[in-house]
């Protein structure tokens, strides 16, 4: 019960605090204007997520298997997650300069192939469709700027 049990206790942590970020976020302004979505619409949509998955976790710790195992989880893969770790820091502090499109590309390709994808065609597929999507959700969809960059 030693994943259950720092599951349950990860699941009650994250719960509080996506609660307490509801609260905090409850005192945006509404919408100025109909059928937009205003400036509390982003942060009560994180905190419904935040909820419902931290909720899902803490209930996954109670109703868990039996043979769950009492010895600590071993990671073989550290070495492989730091660069992914300082991937992601690369994708930051390359985004102000290349811009959304331009970073992102390589940022999904590296984090496909990190994780294991070894299909060329569909990490590069994925690399260029899901930035593509995600700037054309958020540019034309939301009306939100990702940045463009200075290059």
């Amino acid at each position: 019960m030693f994943l259950a049990r720092r599951n349950a206790v990860v699941g009650f942590v994250l719960l509080t605090l996506g609660i307490v970020y509801g609260f905090l976020t409850a005192s945006l302004p509404n919408r100025s204007l109909p059928d937009i979505p205003g400036p509390s619409f982003f942060p009560w949509l994180i905190t419904g997520a935040f909820v419902v998955l931290s909720g899902a976790l803490l209930i996954s710790a109670f109703i868990g298997s039996d043979n769950d195992s009492t010895e600590p989880i071993v990671d073989s893969n550290t070495k492989l997650r730091m660069f992914a770790l300082i991937w992601i820091v690369v994708y930051f502090s390359v985004l102000p300069y290349a811009g959304f499109l331009v970073a992102s590309a390589p940022f999904f390709a590296g984090m496909m192939w990190f994780y294991g994808e070894r299909n060329r065609t569909v990490i590069l597929l994925s690399a260029v469709l899901i930035p593509g999507g995600l700037f054309y959700v958020f540019r034309y969809g939301f009306q939100i700027l990702l940045p463009t960059g200075v290059w």
